[in-house]
């Protein structure tokens, strides 16, 4: 009986220990993201969209051989751009082999500084949605 209660208590505690963990936000996600629809200032990537469309390009090419090799048509990514200009959250909305996913997550992540969006003159985070036709 007496182990059993113990048991008991102990698997209460680590319940609570995963209800406490899980509901800690992450020190590296920003607190509010703002739509671009919401924003003042839009956020903007050094040289413009076409630069970043060259760094995306570019990076694509160099990649290893094969990754993109099999991909067509469309490919949707969600991200935001937080305060201080650096992609983060990377969410491919279409289904693509592993390895070609987990490189264009490197080569956003990875990506030159934004200069940030604006939000009632101080920098915010910012929700993005990139379309890529491979």
């Amino acid at each position: 009986m007496r182990d059993t209660s113990f048991r008991i208590f102990l698997l209460i505690l680590l319940f609570a220990g995963i209800v406490v963990s899980c509901s800690q936000s992450d020190p590296s996600e920003p607190d509010e993201v703002y739509l671009l629809d919401q924003l003042d200032v839009a956020p903007a990537f050094e040289g413009g969209y076409d630069q970043f469309i060259s760094y995306l390009s570019e990076s694509i090419k160099n990649a290893p051989e094969g990754t993109f090799d099999q991909l067509e048509g469309k490919i949707f990514i969600d991200f935001v751009i937080d305060e201080e200009g650096k992609i983060s959250q990377v969410s491919i909305k279409t289904p693509l082999p592993l390895r070609a996913g987990r490189e264009l997550k490197s080569i956003l992540e990875n990506s030159p500084a934004w200069t940030p969006g604006q939000l009632n003159g101080k920098p915010v985070a910012s929700f993005q949605t990139l379309p890529i036709k491979f």
